[in-house]
């Protein structure tokens, strides 16, 4: 079974083999392949009916969960997850109410 993951930005991270809920690369990937590139995730390729095939598609907003050398595994080893839409919701109004207490000179940190 071989995976491709497409990253918003057209990076492709190719010839990934799955573990349970680990992509597994031979080559190195980091955290920085993945910085700002999660809000528009394809994943493609051939995978074990029933819990992999939901993997299969086109995902909105991810979010790195791990990625590390892992000799257990045989390389590079790393998890995304999509983020519900309750907690989109919950990181937007986060930022609203950040925004409007900067707006108003407030400090939260208080």
């Amino acid at each position: 079974m071989a995976v491709t993951i497409t990253l918003s930005d057209g990076t492709q991270l190719t010839g990934l083999g799955l573990n349970g809920n680990n992509f597994i690369s031979k080559n190195p990937i980091t955290k920085e392949t993945f910085t700002g590139k999660l809000g528009r995730v394809v994943i493609s390729g051939e995978v074990d009916a029933g819990a992999d095939a939901g993997l299969i598609g086109e995902h909105g907003r991810m979010e790195l969960i791990r990625c590390e050398q892992d000799a257990g595994l045989g390389g590079y080893a790393f998890v995304l997850r999509e983020l519900s839409a309750s907690e989109l919701e919950m990181a937007q109004i986060k930022a609203n109410i950040a925004y409007t207490a900067m707006m108003s000179g407030v400090d939260l940190d208080e």
